[in-house]
């Protein structure tokens, strides 16, 4: 991946090539942001910047037949040039000296549960979608519900690979996804990410810092990941995707920062979101009044439309909930919302009556609760009916 794929973060991305260019790169490196803001493929941009071999190159002119030799004039890139053969190996993610450590499980009573297990199923994944998070990762690798974790047999793989000489590059680079995931086993590795081999470049990628290691933090160059910006995503998904001007800008605002949610919701169907919300939400408030006869029926027939949206469309519309729900709260607080437009900020600031900050944060924590249910295979309707009384009590109480 060159750094011009990356979504955003172009400041980040300035200072990187600055460092790597006057040969200032720490020797580990770790990028903490959270879910979208493109922690993975800002490290693999990275690799493959410094394994290019057009950049690693230098330009002479031997002066012609009579002229004196040019002195050698270092070729300065601002991108990986996409082209070379080390550039295409680390596209595909097949280059010798880039090594890739991410959360695994074993996969029977003989495996050692370690990356390289699974590194053709880690190799589709990340081509298909390199913004994904642990949770789409572990089902891609039919985890079901265990949770993937980075193991000692891992870190000691890590170590044996990082004693080798490089193959191709200058370069040796160990990659550590979602390296919140050591946990104590993390401690073997200490001395290695203190004093590494030359030309070793360890690479850390964290969505929640404050799980990581403190050991490990203390020897790292932390570099934290802001949102994408909404003008960013929204170019990308207007270039790339192909996705109209309106529909890039209420996908960028909806996404907030989030570039994985972003092209997710590319593929769902948005502009249905706003008109079933609005219904919800009025039929969850009714359904212990006078009218709660004529509320329930309306459920059953939100609840069957809900539950024929599919799981990620289910999974995008709670999204979509909890969205406009931060922009409610704002507009309770009177602050105002630069996000909402016409229909949506209408029933915002009607709902913003029947809001408070703990309300709000109750609601957000079960439409959280309800997406985590649905992703792991819940029945909907349940779940949406379920939800949906709770919402009732939060309105009215």
């Amino acid at each position: 991946m060159k750094f011009e794929e990356v979504v955003g973060q172009d400041d980040i991305k300035s200072k990187l090539v600055a460092q790597i260019n006057s040969g200032k790169i720490s020797h580990a490196v770790l990028f903490a942001g959270n879910e979208g803001t493109g922690g993975l493929p800002i490290a693999l941009a990275l690799s493959q910047f410094l394994v290019c071999e057009k950049r690693n190159n230098t330009a002479a002119s031997d002066g012609g037949l009579f002229g004196a030799p040019a002195p050698e004039e270092q070729i300065v890139l601002n991108d990986s040039c996409g082209i070379c053969p080390a550039c295409l190996k680390a596209q595909k993610l097949i280059h010798p000296d880039i090594h890739f450590t991410f959360p695994a499980i074993k996969k029977d009573t003989n495996s050692a549960g370690i990356s390289s297990e699974y590194i053709t199923e880690w190799r589709q994944a990340v081509a298909h979608f390199p913004y994904m998070n642990q949770n789409e990762w572990m089902q891609s690798i039919n985890a079901e519900n265990k949770q993937g974790n980075i193991n000692v047999g891992e870190c000691k793989e890590i170590i044996r690979q990082i004693s080798l000489k490089s193959f191709e590059s200058a370069y040796k680079i160990q990659i550590v996804w979602m390296a919140e995931t050591l946990k104590e086993t993390g401690n073997v590795l200490l001395k290695l990410i203190e004093e590494p081999p030359v030309n070793t470049i360890f690479i850390f990628v964290v969505e929640q810092i404050d799980l990581m290691l403190t050991t490990v933090l203390s020897r790292t160059q932390i570099i934290k990941l802001p949102p994408v910006s909404v003008n960013a995503i929204e170019n990308y998904l207007q270039s790339e995707k192909n996705i109209v001007a309106k529909d890039a800008n209420k996908i960028a605002r909806v996404a907030d920062g989030n570039v994985r949610m972003a092209l997710q919701l590319t593929e769902l169907q948005t502009n249905e979101f706003q008109g079933i919300l609005q219904q919800w939400f009025s039929t969850s408030a009714r359904l212990l009044g006078s009218a709660k006869a004529e509320a329930s029926v309306t459920l059953g027939q939100i609840t069957e439309v809900f539950q024929k949206m599919g799981r990620e469309n289910q999974k995008g519309f709670l999204l979509y909930a909890g969205w406009i729900l931060r922009e409610i709260l704002m507009i309770s607080q009177n602050l105002g919302s630069e996000k909402l437009q016409d229909a949506e900020l209408d029933f915002a600031t009607k709902v913003a009556t029947k809001i408070n900050v703990e309300k709000a944060k109750e609601i957000n924590m079960l439409l959280n609760q309800a997406s985590y249910h649905i992703e792991r295979n819940s029945n909907p309707k349940i779940t949406f009916f379920s939800l949906s009384f709770k919402l009732c009590h939060i309105f009215n109480a």
